[in-house]
């Protein structure tokens, strides 16, 4: 008997501290498949060479954790996915040089008419609307509608946990930092016909994005 009470003591306990060791674990996205690459410089392959993406930003790209048939991810409610598409339609040209000797250069962007993502309000009446997202092609069409709600919609938009991030709550107490992020290989591939292609140097931290018009199928 006081081994049966010894044993439920300590699967008390056990409990008791496995519940906030799972949340820890949560928080740094130890249970999801992605990763947010912001312990990684966010770069773009030039003929063979790695420039820096900014103004795209590390923290806001993820990717697959498995290097088998890896997607790209970025933060769907953030205007830099602008860039996305300039990547995509080669809207861009590069400046060699600069102070990283891991990198060759620089991306510049270039101004273009083709405004790929739009916002627009939705109303319900008179007070309450919620807002869409809208992703164009290059000729205009939407190729994609997120209804902004900060969250996953089922289709190619998944809710990612920031790796180490919290944010506080009404309690003041935190949680783990989800946020909305499109898988841009999969829209890119079935929309755009371009392939996306990430190269992983772990040794110097360089994430390469690599676009190309993807083969006849």
């Amino acid at each position: 008997m006081k081994l049966r009470v010894k044993l439920t003591i300590f699967a008390v306990i056990l409990g008791m501290l496995m519940i906030p060791a799972y949340f820890i674990l949560q928080a740094f996205g130890v249970f999801q498949k992605e990763t947010v690459l912001s312990d990684y410089a966010l770069a773009v392959d030039v003929n063979g060479k790695s420039y820096e993406a900014w103004p795209l930003i590390n923290s806001f790209a993820a990717m697959d954790k498995e290097e088998d048939n890896r997607q790209f991810y970025y933060r769907i409610d953030m205007n830099h996915i602008q860039y996305l598409f300039n990547l995509a339609y080669q809207e861009y040209d590069v400046k060699p040089g600069g102070d990283n000797p891991y990198l060759a250069g620089t991306v510049n962007y270039q101004r273009t008419d083709h405004n790929y993502v739009q916002t627009e309000r939705q109303y319900e009446n008179a007070n309450d609307f919620t807002t869409v997202l809208n992703l164009y092609d290059q000729d205009g069409q939407v190729i994609y509608t997120y209804n902004n709600t900060g969250k996953g919609d089922k289709q190619l938009v998944e809710s990612i946990i920031h790796q180490g991030m919290s944010r506080s709550t009404n309690g003041g107490g935190g949680e783990a930092v989800r946020d909305p992020y499109i898988n841009i290989t999969a829209l890119f591939r079935d929309k755009l016909n371009i392939d996306v292609k990430l190269t992983v140097d772990e040794e110097h931290k360089v994430v390469t994005i690599r676009m190309n018009k993807s083969e006849a199928r």
